[in-house]
């Protein structure tokens, strides 16, 4: 007896509770009801195929239960009213009850009926009709209806014909899906806050790039050209074999040890044991650290043939010009 008990109540809550959905389009049916709007009962049974899409029906007298059912609609749905003839009419009735519609589509209210101007606050209304009175049966699709912002959309359809129109049910279709789009961004926006902007984000190179770049040497300088140093030979050598070991060394790549040994005029030249004497000579001495700048004096040079080479004639092998005096 308890499980019936809990079961009716479960069943009376699913009854009681109005069905959620993000679109309501409300359908008003021209006088005499879905009888003389075969095109427009197509029309409806397109839109319920529509996902997240609630569409009901009503007579166009019975307005209120319109309004009625809008305004239990749960917070956030949108809301879409389409009428057709006098259901057309009766729109603008539903407008100026409600506070807020998204959209309504007008098609070809009837100049046989009364209507007060649009005072409503409405998001698009657009209405569909024919200014031609006479090709509406004496202008029962030729009303203009009132109001601010009402976007009017002329043809030459026929009130009968009016609702088979493939514009008509293409508009009717596209303002239902626009509304649902704006409502699933607006709640897209309200459940998934956007991500925080990073100012320069793109610029900015990753921390182990600029590790890398800080850490990365400059360009290195050009290296210096330097001629290649003769290998050490000993100091204490014979002048005989001195200078046999001098003649058999090849002759030095650096251009600033070429001699040419071409006579010119008004030079006069050393003898090629000579230099290769004091190449030798000042290569065999201990310069200590490479790049210290060093200067070799003649009384240095006559001082060490002095200590090494008392024999040989190292007189003829020294210049004895003004400028080394």
């Amino acid at each position: 007896m308890k499980k019936l008990l809990v079961a009716l109540v479960l069943w009376g809550c699913a009854l009681c509770t109005p069905a959620f959905a993000k679109t309501f389009v409300g359908v008003l049916w021209p006088m005499f009801g879905p009888l003389p709007a075969i095109g427009l009962v197509e029309l409806v049974a397109e839109l319920k195929m529509m996902p997240d899409v609630e569409v009901e029906t009503y007579l166009h007298q019975n307005w209120p239960s319109l309004v009625a059912d809008l305004e239990r609609q749960p917070p956030g749905t949108r809301t879409v009213v389409v009428g057709y003839s006098l259901g057309a009419n009766s729109t603008v009735f539903v407008a100026n009850k409600m506070k807020y519609i998204d959209s309504i589509v007008a098609l070809q209210p009837s100049m046989l009926s009364w209507n007060p101007a649009v005072t409503g606050k409405v998001g698009r209304m657009i209405e569909v009709y024919n200014p031609n009175p006479w090709e509406t049966l004496g202008g029962m699709g030729s009303k203009k209806l009132i109001g601010p912002n009402i976007e009017y959309v002329a043809n030459n359809d026929s009130h009968p014909g009016a609702q088979f129109s493939s514009e008509f049910r293409n508009l009717v279709k596209s303002e239902i899906a626009r509304v649902s789009a704006d409502s699933a961004i607006v709640t897209a926006q309200v459940q998934v806050p956007a991500a925080p902007t990073l100012a320069y984000a793109e610029t900015k190179a990753p921390a182990a790039a600029v590790t890398a770049q800080v850490r990365a040497p400059t360009t290195p300088a050009p290296a210096i050209a330097q001629a290649p140093l003769p290998a050490p030979r000993p100091a204490n050598i014979a002048g005989p074999t001195k200078l046999a070991a001098v003649k058999q060394q090849p002759p030095s790549q650096a251009p600033s040890r070429e001699r040419s040994h071409e006579p010119s005029d008004g030079i006069k030249l050393e003898p090629a044991y000579a230099t290769a004497f004091l190449e030798n000579l000042t290569s065999s001495v201990d310069s200590g650290n490479l790049f210290a700048h060093r200067q070799l004096t003649a009384a240095d040079m006559l001082d060490y043939a002095n200590r090494n080479y008392r024999n040989a004639r190292t007189a003829e092998l020294l210049p004895t010009g003004p400028e080394y005096r």
